[in-house]
């Protein structure tokens, strides 16, 4: 459990947990990481306990948190679980995870297992997005942002306006996709492994998202009253195919920024320092999640 993540408070949201779980009768150790240096040591010891004892391991925190522990526990032979407890929420809120702490271990307990898809970029996993240029400085914006207002989405909101108000580097990439590479100029290149978040902006091809499939976003530069139109349209669910704004699928796109050794990377909302070439595809194993026995009952019917 990460203890600084979500509103709740830490003691509280162990509580609750407990409870439920002792309630239940199930057998359970709780782990908690108090400081972000202890996240590595705790997550390695979990993942140890979840293989050793034939244990569900279960992230409770935001989707960084979820991020790092599927990182570790990957092709591992481990029953994945999720307790969303974050600003966002956007892989719990996908597989459809109540951000009700106490209903969603109710739910957990009588769970099934259902394989979902996960992304990679080089050796690492996304389950929401990986992205460079512009939205990575929304992220770290963001960041900056809560540390001094508070984590809300109103604040998240407020960091964006912002950023699309400053200057914004361009980025010239050679992108590698299905046997062609093409040289363009980009402000953000994003690859999407969330059906939700993509619907939400209006994109017709988030259906093939979860079938083996990526979806990629590919914004070029453009005057900010463009860019700000654009994301109006996003947040309205209305995106636009135009010549500066296009969205793609793929299953595997590599990615060199020109004069550049390595970039930064957001990747689920955390920021990553990667060599290059960058490499997007679907990871060759899907994570045994497990999801509450109606959507997984309605998954199969």
């Amino acid at each position: 459990m990460n203890a600084c993540s979500g509103r709740r408070a830490a003691q509280e949201r162990q509580r609750v947990m407990q409870q439920v779980l002792a309630d239940a009768g199930c057998e359970h150790e709780l782990l908690q990481v108090l400081h972000p240096r202890q996240m590595p040591d705790v997550i390695e010891r979990a993942v140890g306990l979840a293989q050793t004892q034939g244990r569900v391991l279960v992230a409770a925190g935001g989707d960084g948190t979820i991020n790092a522990v599927v990182q570790r526990c990957l092709g591992k032979g481990v029953v994945f679980a999720a307790l969303p407890q974050g600003t966002f929420n956007f892989f719990g809120r996908n597989h459809r995870l109540s951000e009700h702490l106490e209903t969603a271990v109710r739910d957990l307990l009588e769970g099934k297992v259902r394989p979902i898809q996960v992304g990679k970029v080089n050796d690492h996993v996304f389950l929401i997005n990986a992205s460079i240029g512009l939205y990575r400085r929304l992220l770290q914006d963001r960041e900056a942002f809560k540390r001094r207002l508070g984590r809300s989405r109103l604040v998240a909101l407020w960091a964006g306006i912002n950023t699309l108000l400053r200057p914004h580097p361009r980025l010239c990439l050679a992108i590698q996709h299905d046997g062609e590479t093409r040289l363009e100029q980009v402000l953000t290149l994003v690859a999407g492994n969330n059906r939700l978040q993509l619907e939400s902006l209006g994109l017709e091809q988030a259906a093939a998202v979860d079938q083996g499939q990526l979806l990629g976003l590919r914004v070029r530069p453009q005057p900010r009253w463009s860019l700000f139109n654009l994301a109006l349209r996003g947040l309205l669910g209305q995106w636009v195919r135009d010549e500066r704004a296009h969205a793609f699928l793929f299953e595997q796109l590599e990615v060199t920024a020109l004069h550049r050794r390595r970039l930064w990377v957001a990747i689920d909302g955390e920021l990553v320092r990667m060599d290059q070439p960058l490499r997007f595809q679907v990871a060759a194993e899907r994570l045994p999640l497990l999801v509450p026995r109606r959507i997984a009952n309605e998954t199969t019917a």
